[in-house]
Protein backbone atom coordinates (compact mmCIF):
# COMPACT_ATOMS: atom_id res chain seq x y z
CA UNK A 1 0.00 0.00 0.00
CA UNK A 2 1.14 3.67 -0.77
CA UNK A 3 1.18 6.20 1.58
CA UNK A 4 2.54 9.96 1.56
CA UNK A 5 2.24 11.81 5.16
CA UNK A 6 3.26 15.33 6.21
CA UNK A 7 4.82 16.43 9.26
CA UNK A 8 6.21 12.69 10.18
CA UNK A 9 9.77 13.04 9.80
CA UNK A 10 12.62 15.32 10.17
CA UNK A 11 14.07 17.37 7.17
CA UNK A 12 11.25 18.25 4.40
CA UNK A 13 8.83 16.73 7.61
CA UNK A 14 7.87 14.53 4.18
CA UNK A 15 7.68 10.52 4.12
CA UNK A 16 7.36 8.55 0.88
CA UNK A 17 6.86 5.16 1.73
CA UNK A 18 6.18 2.42 -1.55
CA UNK A 19 4.89 4.74 -3.76
CA UNK A 20 4.19 3.56 -6.81
CA UNK A 21 7.37 0.64 -6.16
CA UNK A 22 5.79 -0.93 -2.82
CA UNK A 23 8.52 -0.25 -1.34
CA UNK A 24 9.06 0.93 2.16
CA UNK A 25 11.61 3.78 1.40
CA UNK A 26 10.57 5.50 4.87
CA UNK A 27 11.94 2.86 6.46
CA UNK A 28 14.73 2.41 4.89
CA UNK A 29 15.43 5.96 5.09
CA UNK A 30 15.21 5.44 9.21
CA UNK A 31 17.50 2.65 8.79
CA UNK A 32 20.26 4.82 6.80
CA UNK A 33 20.09 7.62 8.68
CA UNK A 34 20.85 5.74 11.90
CA UNK A 35 24.13 4.20 10.62
CA UNK A 36 24.58 7.70 9.21
CA UNK A 37 23.81 9.36 13.05
CA UNK A 38 26.34 6.36 14.66
CA UNK A 39 29.23 9.11 15.15
CA UNK A 40 26.66 11.92 16.65
CA UNK A 41 25.33 8.70 19.04
CA UNK A 42 29.36 8.19 20.34
CA UNK A 43 29.87 11.46 21.04
CA UNK A 44 26.73 11.23 23.17
CA UNK A 45 27.81 8.53 25.11
CA UNK A 46 31.05 9.71 25.53
CA UNK A 47 29.15 13.32 26.74
CA UNK A 48 27.00 11.28 29.09
CA UNK A 49 30.48 9.77 30.48
CA UNK A 50 31.83 12.93 30.83
CA UNK A 51 29.06 14.40 32.66
CA UNK A 52 28.72 11.42 35.31
CA UNK A 53 32.38 12.10 35.76
CA UNK A 54 31.83 15.75 36.06
CA UNK A 55 28.43 15.22 38.80
CA UNK A 56 31.14 13.18 41.13
CA UNK A 57 33.57 15.75 40.98
CA UNK A 58 31.71 18.76 41.93
CA UNK A 59 30.25 16.68 44.66
CA UNK A 60 33.54 15.81 46.23
CA UNK A 61 34.71 19.48 45.73
CA UNK A 62 31.90 19.94 48.44
CA UNK A 63 32.84 17.88 50.36
CA UNK A 64 36.77 18.89 50.30
CA UNK A 65 35.65 22.47 51.12
CA UNK A 66 33.59 20.97 53.81
CA UNK A 67 36.28 19.91 55.28
CA UNK A 68 38.26 23.16 54.90
CA UNK A 69 35.43 25.06 56.54
CA UNK A 70 35.48 22.52 59.39
CA UNK A 71 39.20 22.69 59.97
CA UNK A 72 39.13 26.15 59.91
CA UNK A 73 36.76 26.35 62.77
CA UNK A 74 39.47 24.47 64.94
CA UNK A 75 42.06 26.99 64.88
CA UNK A 76 39.90 29.79 65.04
CA UNK A 77 40.51 32.13 68.20
CA UNK A 78 37.26 30.84 70.03
CA UNK A 79 38.20 26.86 68.97
CA UNK A 80 37.64 24.30 71.75
CA UNK A 81 37.00 26.97 74.22
CA UNK A 82 33.40 26.57 74.72
CA UNK A 83 32.36 27.63 77.90
CA UNK A 84 29.46 26.57 79.96
CA UNK A 85 27.80 28.35 83.41
CA UNK A 86 25.73 26.66 86.25
CA UNK A 87 23.95 28.07 89.24
CA UNK A 88 23.09 26.69 92.31
CA UNK A 89 20.02 28.47 92.41
CA UNK A 90 18.78 29.79 89.23
CA UNK A 91 15.76 31.22 90.89
CA UNK A 92 18.09 33.44 92.24
CA UNK A 93 20.46 34.22 89.30
CA UNK A 94 21.44 32.50 86.31
CA UNK A 95 24.59 33.11 83.48
CA UNK A 96 25.35 32.84 79.88
CA UNK A 97 28.74 32.78 79.19
CA UNK A 98 31.16 33.41 76.06
CA UNK A 99 34.13 31.48 75.49
CA UNK A 100 36.44 34.31 76.77
CA UNK A 101 34.60 33.60 80.49
CA UNK A 102 37.16 32.66 83.10
CA UNK A 103 36.95 29.43 84.76
CA UNK A 104 35.70 29.91 88.51
CA UNK A 105 33.15 29.74 91.07
CA UNK A 106 31.36 32.96 91.33
CA UNK A 107 29.23 33.63 94.73
CA UNK A 108 26.32 35.89 93.67
CA UNK A 109 24.12 38.00 96.47
CA UNK A 110 21.32 39.53 95.09
CA UNK A 111 20.76 42.32 97.29
CA UNK A 112 17.80 44.48 94.62
CA UNK A 113 16.40 44.20 91.21
CA UNK A 114 15.89 46.46 88.80
CA UNK A 115 12.62 48.16 88.30
CA UNK A 116 11.09 50.45 85.78
CA UNK A 117 9.98 53.61 87.18
CA UNK A 118 5.94 53.66 87.25
CA UNK A 119 3.27 56.50 88.33
CA UNK A 120 0.01 56.02 87.91
CA UNK A 121 -3.24 59.18 87.88
CA UNK A 122 -6.47 59.21 90.12
CA UNK A 123 -9.48 57.38 89.00
CA UNK A 124 -11.06 58.41 86.15
CA UNK A 125 -9.49 62.04 85.50
CA UNK A 126 -10.64 65.11 84.12
CA UNK A 127 -9.82 65.60 80.39
CA UNK A 128 -9.88 68.95 79.01
CA UNK A 129 -8.92 69.68 75.52
CA UNK A 130 -6.13 71.80 74.88
CA UNK A 131 -4.08 70.69 77.97
CA UNK A 132 -1.06 69.80 77.59
CA UNK A 133 0.67 66.29 79.23
CA UNK A 134 4.54 67.12 79.32
CA UNK A 135 6.46 63.55 80.31
CA UNK A 136 10.23 64.00 81.66
CA UNK A 137 12.28 60.71 80.87
CA UNK A 138 16.32 61.71 82.05
CA UNK A 139 16.64 64.64 79.71
CA UNK A 140 14.01 64.26 77.16
CA UNK A 141 10.86 66.07 77.91
CA UNK A 142 7.81 65.42 74.97
CA UNK A 143 4.25 67.28 74.97
CA UNK A 144 1.17 65.52 74.42
CA UNK A 145 -2.19 67.27 74.19
CA UNK A 146 -5.70 66.31 75.29
CA UNK A 147 -7.86 66.56 71.76
CA UNK A 148 -11.80 67.09 71.75
CA UNK A 149 -13.47 63.86 72.31
CA UNK A 150 -10.64 62.39 73.74
CA UNK A 151 -11.20 59.31 76.32
CA UNK A 152 -8.56 57.87 78.87
CA UNK A 153 -7.60 55.07 76.21
CA UNK A 154 -7.39 57.49 73.30
CA UNK A 155 -5.14 59.88 75.37
CA UNK A 156 -2.87 56.90 76.29
CA UNK A 157 -2.92 55.66 72.38
CA UNK A 158 -1.66 59.01 71.58
CA UNK A 159 1.18 58.82 74.27
CA UNK A 160 2.11 55.68 72.92
CA UNK A 161 2.17 57.02 69.80
CA UNK A 162 4.22 59.75 69.82
CA UNK A 163 7.86 59.43 68.76
CA UNK A 164 10.70 59.09 71.22
CA UNK A 165 8.68 59.64 73.85
CA UNK A 166 10.19 57.88 77.24
CA UNK A 167 7.27 56.62 78.90
CA UNK A 168 4.43 53.97 77.88
CA UNK A 169 0.88 54.90 78.86
CA UNK A 170 -2.00 52.51 79.59
CA UNK A 171 -5.01 52.18 81.65
CA UNK A 172 -5.66 50.01 84.71
CA UNK A 173 -8.64 50.30 86.64
CA UNK A 174 -9.16 53.45 84.82
CA UNK A 175 -5.98 55.24 86.02
CA UNK A 176 -3.74 56.23 83.35
CA UNK A 177 -0.31 54.67 84.29
CA UNK A 178 2.68 55.90 82.89
CA UNK A 179 5.82 53.12 82.91
CA UNK A 180 9.52 54.65 81.61
CA UNK A 181 10.69 53.18 79.02
CA UNK A 182 14.08 53.23 81.36
CA UNK A 183 15.17 51.03 83.43
CA UNK A 184 16.42 51.67 86.52
CA UNK A 185 16.88 55.25 89.04
CA UNK A 186 18.34 56.50 85.12
CA UNK A 187 15.06 56.02 84.10
CA UNK A 188 12.87 58.31 86.36
CA UNK A 189 10.01 60.36 85.35
CA UNK A 190 8.46 63.68 85.95
CA UNK A 191 5.57 65.11 84.92
CA UNK A 192 4.51 69.05 84.11
CA UNK A 193 2.02 70.62 81.94
CA UNK A 194 -1.41 71.75 82.35
CA UNK A 195 -3.27 68.55 82.36
CA UNK A 196 -0.88 67.77 85.54
CA UNK A 197 -2.87 69.23 88.10
CA UNK A 198 -6.24 67.11 86.74
CA UNK A 199 -3.93 63.64 86.50
CA UNK A 200 -2.54 63.50 89.51
CA UNK A 201 0.33 61.18 88.68
CA UNK A 202 1.98 59.76 91.81
CA UNK A 203 4.95 57.50 91.94
CA UNK A 204 3.50 53.51 92.36
CA UNK A 205 7.06 52.08 91.31
CA UNK A 206 10.15 53.46 92.07
CA UNK A 207 12.84 53.47 89.43
CA UNK A 208 15.63 51.35 91.38
CA UNK A 209 19.19 49.83 90.34
CA UNK A 210 19.87 45.99 90.34
CA UNK A 211 22.60 45.23 92.71
CA UNK A 212 24.86 42.68 93.62
CA UNK A 213 27.91 41.35 94.85
CA UNK A 214 29.97 38.97 93.24
CA UNK A 215 32.91 37.18 95.79
CA UNK A 216 32.39 40.06 97.91
CA UNK A 217 32.81 42.78 94.86
CA UNK A 218 29.48 45.56 94.48
CA UNK A 219 28.02 45.42 91.13
CA UNK A 220 25.18 47.39 89.68
CA UNK A 221 22.89 47.57 86.18
CA UNK A 222 19.63 49.21 85.36
CA UNK A 223 18.66 46.26 84.10
CA UNK A 224 18.40 42.56 85.75
CA UNK A 225 20.80 41.40 83.24
CA UNK A 226 23.93 42.81 84.19
CA UNK A 227 27.10 42.71 81.15
CA UNK A 228 30.94 43.05 81.94
CA UNK A 229 30.30 42.59 85.43
CA UNK A 230 32.49 39.65 85.03
CA UNK A 231 34.48 39.05 81.81
CA UNK A 232 32.86 36.97 79.34
CA UNK A 233 29.54 36.20 81.63
CA UNK A 234 26.21 37.84 81.60
CA UNK A 235 24.47 37.46 85.03
CA UNK A 236 20.47 37.14 84.98
CA UNK A 237 19.28 38.49 88.25
CA UNK A 238 15.95 36.58 89.28
CA UNK A 239 15.45 37.17 92.96
CA UNK A 240 17.11 38.74 96.06
CA UNK A 241 19.27 35.85 97.82
CA UNK A 242 22.32 34.22 97.51
CA UNK A 243 23.29 31.61 94.84
CA UNK A 244 26.72 30.11 93.38
CA UNK A 245 27.69 30.47 89.70
CA UNK A 246 30.34 28.15 88.15
CA UNK A 247 31.60 28.61 85.12
CA UNK A 248 33.78 25.85 83.53
CA UNK A 249 34.29 23.71 80.23
CA UNK A 250 31.60 23.14 78.22
CA UNK A 251 33.31 19.58 77.55
CA UNK A 252 30.39 18.39 75.59
CA UNK A 253 30.74 21.06 72.99
CA UNK A 254 34.21 20.78 72.29
CA UNK A 255 34.03 17.18 71.83
CA UNK A 256 31.07 18.17 69.37
CA UNK A 257 33.55 20.31 66.91
CA UNK A 258 35.92 17.93 66.95
CA UNK A 259 33.57 15.13 65.90
CA UNK A 260 32.46 17.78 63.35
CA UNK A 261 35.78 17.91 61.75
CA UNK A 262 36.00 14.22 62.05
CA UNK A 263 32.94 13.25 60.15
CA UNK A 264 33.44 15.60 57.20
CA UNK A 265 36.98 14.48 56.93
CA UNK A 266 35.38 10.80 56.85
CA UNK A 267 32.65 11.95 54.62
CA UNK A 268 35.36 13.13 51.53
CA UNK A 269 37.55 9.93 52.44
CA UNK A 270 34.65 7.53 51.72
CA UNK A 271 33.65 9.04 48.84
CA UNK A 272 36.61 9.45 47.40
CA UNK A 273 37.75 5.44 48.19
CA UNK A 274 34.25 4.92 46.64
CA UNK A 275 34.59 6.68 43.86
CA UNK A 276 38.15 5.71 42.56
CA UNK A 277 37.73 1.77 43.86
CA UNK A 278 37.32 -1.29 41.80
CA UNK A 279 35.28 -3.99 43.27
CA UNK A 280 36.92 -6.69 41.60
CA UNK A 281 34.16 -9.27 43.45
CA UNK A 282 31.35 -7.46 41.43
CA UNK A 283 33.87 -6.32 38.65
CA UNK A 284 32.59 -2.70 39.18
CA UNK A 285 34.42 0.09 38.84
CA UNK A 286 33.90 3.51 40.55
CA UNK A 287 33.08 6.63 38.24
CA UNK A 288 36.84 8.05 38.87
CA UNK A 289 38.64 4.38 39.21
CA UNK A 290 42.28 5.10 38.89
CA UNK A 291 42.07 8.87 38.77
CA UNK A 292 44.98 9.46 40.51
CA UNK A 293 44.57 13.02 40.97
CA UNK A 294 41.58 12.09 43.70
CA UNK A 295 43.62 9.18 44.93
CA UNK A 296 46.77 11.28 46.01
CA UNK A 297 45.37 14.08 47.53
CA UNK A 298 43.41 11.24 49.68
CA UNK A 299 46.95 9.69 50.41
CA UNK A 300 48.34 13.75 51.45
CA UNK A 301 45.40 14.25 53.92
CA UNK A 302 46.14 11.07 55.77
CA UNK A 303 50.12 11.67 56.02
CA UNK A 304 49.06 15.45 57.61
CA UNK A 305 46.90 13.61 59.96
CA UNK A 306 48.94 10.91 61.20
CA UNK A 307 52.21 13.33 61.26
CA UNK A 308 53.35 14.43 64.80
CA UNK A 309 53.10 18.37 65.68
CA UNK A 310 56.60 19.58 66.42
CA UNK A 311 57.32 21.11 69.62
CA UNK A 312 53.83 20.74 71.38
CA UNK A 313 54.58 20.09 74.36
CA UNK A 314 52.23 17.32 76.27
CA UNK A 315 50.39 15.98 73.03
CA UNK A 316 51.66 16.04 69.57
CA UNK A 317 49.49 13.52 67.45
CA UNK A 318 45.82 13.08 67.15
CA UNK A 319 46.24 9.77 68.30
CA UNK A 320 47.18 11.05 72.11
CA UNK A 321 43.92 13.21 72.27
CA UNK A 322 41.96 9.70 71.33
CA UNK A 323 41.59 10.41 67.23
CA UNK A 324 43.31 7.23 65.21
CA UNK A 325 43.15 6.15 61.34
CA UNK A 326 41.60 2.98 60.34
CA UNK A 327 43.07 1.07 57.45
CA UNK A 328 41.20 2.52 54.67
CA UNK A 329 41.50 6.04 56.07
CA UNK A 330 38.93 6.93 58.20
CA UNK A 331 39.05 8.54 61.24
CA UNK A 332 37.27 7.52 64.90
CA UNK A 333 37.22 9.51 68.04
CA UNK A 334 37.53 7.96 71.44
CA UNK A 335 35.48 10.02 73.62
CA UNK A 336 36.68 8.78 76.44
CA UNK A 337 40.36 9.30 75.61
CA UNK A 338 39.01 12.75 74.34
CA UNK A 339 37.97 14.00 77.22
CA UNK A 340 40.59 12.43 79.46
CA UNK A 341 43.43 14.86 77.44
CA UNK A 342 40.77 17.74 77.75
CA UNK A 343 40.89 17.99 81.77
CA UNK A 344 44.73 16.84 81.39
CA UNK A 345 45.90 20.20 79.51
CA UNK A 346 43.50 21.43 76.78
CA UNK A 347 45.51 24.08 75.61
CA UNK A 348 47.47 21.14 74.35
CA UNK A 349 44.62 19.49 72.99
CA UNK A 350 44.17 22.75 71.25
CA UNK A 351 47.20 23.34 69.76
CA UNK A 352 47.30 19.77 68.14
CA UNK A 353 44.68 20.96 66.14
CA UNK A 354 45.74 24.82 65.90
CA UNK A 355 49.82 24.99 66.43
CA UNK A 356 50.72 27.61 63.81
CA UNK A 357 54.32 28.11 62.95
CA UNK A 358 53.63 31.79 61.45
CA UNK A 359 52.48 30.89 57.90
CA UNK A 360 48.82 31.14 57.79
CA UNK A 361 47.40 27.75 56.60
CA UNK A 362 49.97 25.65 55.68
CA UNK A 363 51.14 22.37 55.82
CA UNK A 364 54.33 22.35 58.14
CA UNK A 365 55.21 20.19 60.95
CA UNK A 366 55.44 23.19 62.59
CA UNK A 367 51.73 23.54 62.42
CA UNK A 368 48.32 21.67 63.76
CA UNK A 369 46.43 19.15 61.85
CA UNK A 370 43.76 21.49 61.16
CA UNK A 371 45.75 23.86 59.79
CA UNK A 372 47.92 21.71 57.45
CA UNK A 373 44.09 19.97 56.31
CA UNK A 374 42.79 23.41 55.75
CA UNK A 375 45.84 24.20 53.81
CA UNK A 376 45.67 21.40 51.82
CA UNK A 377 42.01 21.10 50.93
CA UNK A 378 41.83 24.95 49.83
CA UNK A 379 45.10 24.55 47.41
CA UNK A 380 43.32 21.41 46.48
CA UNK A 381 39.70 22.72 45.49
CA UNK A 382 41.48 26.09 44.39
CA UNK A 383 43.89 24.32 41.90
CA UNK A 384 43.45 21.11 40.78
CA UNK A 385 39.60 20.92 40.83
CA UNK A 386 39.26 24.31 39.22
CA UNK A 387 41.60 23.29 36.54
CA UNK A 388 39.66 19.65 36.24
CA UNK A 389 36.63 21.19 36.04
CA UNK A 390 37.44 24.11 33.86
CA UNK A 391 39.12 20.93 31.28
CA UNK A 392 35.60 19.40 31.31
CA UNK A 393 33.63 21.78 30.64
CA UNK A 394 35.95 22.64 27.63
CA UNK A 395 35.40 19.27 26.36
CA UNK A 396 31.59 19.45 27.06
CA UNK A 397 31.31 22.10 24.75
CA UNK A 398 33.83 20.59 22.07
CA UNK A 399 31.32 17.87 21.86
CA UNK A 400 28.11 19.65 21.74
CA UNK A 401 29.81 21.60 18.90
CA UNK A 402 30.71 18.55 17.37
CA UNK A 403 27.28 17.06 17.55
CA UNK A 404 25.72 20.37 16.43
CA UNK A 405 28.07 20.44 12.84
CA UNK A 406 26.96 16.54 12.61
CA UNK A 407 22.86 17.59 13.07
CA UNK A 408 23.50 19.77 10.54
CA UNK A 409 25.39 17.74 8.26
CA UNK A 410 22.62 14.94 8.70
CA UNK A 411 19.67 17.25 7.72
CA UNK A 412 21.28 17.60 4.74
CA UNK A 413 21.93 13.92 3.77
CA UNK A 414 18.25 12.87 4.87
CA UNK A 415 17.23 15.16 2.68
CA UNK A 416 19.26 13.87 -0.35
CA UNK A 417 18.09 10.17 0.40
CA UNK A 418 14.60 11.46 0.64
CA UNK A 419 15.18 13.55 -2.72
CA UNK A 420 16.54 10.48 -4.60
CA UNK A 421 13.72 8.16 -2.92
CA UNK A 422 10.91 9.95 -4.18
CA UNK A 423 12.91 10.41 -7.86
CA UNK A 424 12.98 6.49 -7.36
CA UNK A 425 9.19 6.31 -6.58
CA UNK A 426 8.36 8.45 -9.56
CA UNK A 427 10.16 6.79 -12.01
CA UNK A 428 8.64 3.48 -10.99
CA UNK A 429 5.18 4.94 -11.07
CA UNK A 430 6.04 6.29 -14.50
CA UNK A 431 7.08 3.21 -15.91
CA UNK A 432 3.99 1.30 -14.25
CA UNK A 433 1.54 3.87 -15.98
CA UNK A 434 3.51 3.21 -19.29
CA UNK A 435 3.10 -0.50 -18.92
CA UNK A 436 -0.31 -0.48 -18.28
CA UNK A 437 -1.38 1.48 -20.96
CA UNK A 438 0.89 -0.77 -23.64
CA UNK A 439 -0.89 -3.53 -21.58
CA UNK A 440 -4.49 -1.94 -22.12
CA UNK A 441 -3.48 -1.08 -25.75
CA UNK A 442 -2.55 -4.49 -26.92
CA UNK A 443 -5.70 -6.12 -25.09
Amino acid sequence: MSTNSVGSGSGTGIRFSGLGSGIDTAAIVDALMKLERMPIDRIQAEKKEVQKKNSVVTELNGLVKALRDSARDLFSPTALQGKTATAADSKIASASVSASAAEGSYNVVVTSLAANHTMASGATPALTAGQTLDITVGTGTKSVAIEAGDTLQTFADRINGTADIGASASVINDKLVLISRTGGTAGNMTVGGTAAAAFGLATTQPGSDAAATVNGVPVTGSKNTIEGAIAGVSLNLAAIGTTTITVGADTGAIQGQAQKFVDAYNKLITNTNNATKYDAATKTAGTLQGDTMFTTFASSLRNATMSGVTGNGTFDSLAQIGITSSRTGELTLDAGKFQDALAKNPAALRKVFSADDGAAETSSSGDGIARRIAALADDFSTNAIASRQTGISSTIQRMNDRITRLEDVMVIREQRLKAQFQAMETAVSQFRSQGANMAAQLG
